[in-house]
């Protein structure tokens, strides 16, 4: 409010004809967008062109996903998986860890029955902290899951990282990249992507994952063996 008086005051103490006022905001505006020398939100800045035109949007090809057999019954693993994936949270550092035991063990001596017993304490410390921490549990990959894992992500990852890959072939055509690192690799469809776009220059491909399950389907993924 005290802008808006401050400037109502300005332009009463200083009257200047309309084309005379002076604000580097608009002149801005209009360097950028020419043909626009106010804001307006009812002004046609793309000229009538619909947004899916605008030169920043890419039209990029359709993406085929690599076929693989399904498999019967796994609906419901499927589901419990992708819910569970999404549901998930980073782990709690152990620096932050040790700032709320201790937090809680300062609250807690407070009450004098638990700040005479040490081992009452850190009973009460523990409980505390089990109930208002994430309790982060590494996912080990077997075979089984890595299967229900292939036919809950390989078809979205693939999709998206074919589409970044695709836009960095329109954006930057002369890049050609001679190998390939996939850290975290999973079931391979960065590679396969990586293949689809840059597939004669790419000579190497490194895949590299903690699942050794994981590891084995992807290379038969990629091979295109037929699992019995």
């Amino acid at each position: 409010m005290a802008t808006v008086r401050g400037l109502r005051h300005l332009l009463t103490s200083f009257p200047l004809p309309c084309n005379q006022l002076f604000f580097p905001g608009l002149q801005t505006l209009a360097a950028v967008v020419p043909g626009i020398s106010q804001v307006d939100n009812n002004s046609d800045f793309l000229g009538k062109t619909p947004h899916r035109r605008h030169p920043g949007i890419l039209q990029l090809p359709c993406i085929k996903v690599p076929p693989y057999r399904s498999m019967p019954n796994v609906e419901k693993q499927v589901q419990a998986l992708t819910n569970y994936l999404w549901s998930r949270r980073l782990p709690v550092e152990p620096q932050e860890l040790q700032r709320r035991a201790v937090h809680l063990e300062k609250k807690f001596l407070e009450n004098p029955d638990l700040g005479q017993v040490e081992e009452k304490l850190h009973e009460a410390v523990l409980r505390a902290l089990r109930k208002t921490t994430y309790h982060w549990q590494e996912l080990s990959y077997n075979e089984s899951l890595s299967l229900v894992y292939m036919a809950a992500r390989l078809d979205g990852g693939f999709a998206a990282v074919s589409r970044a890959f695709h836009e960095i072939q329109a954006r930057v055509p002369e890049f050609q990249p001679q190998t390939l690192m996939d850290f975290g690799s999973g079931t391979g469809s960065v590679t396969w992507a990586a293949h689809s776009a840059w597939g004669q220059s790419l000579r190497e491909y490194l895949c590299v994952d903690s699942s050794a399950a994981m590891l084995v389907l992807a290379e038969k993924l990629l091979k295109g063996e037929d699992e019995r």
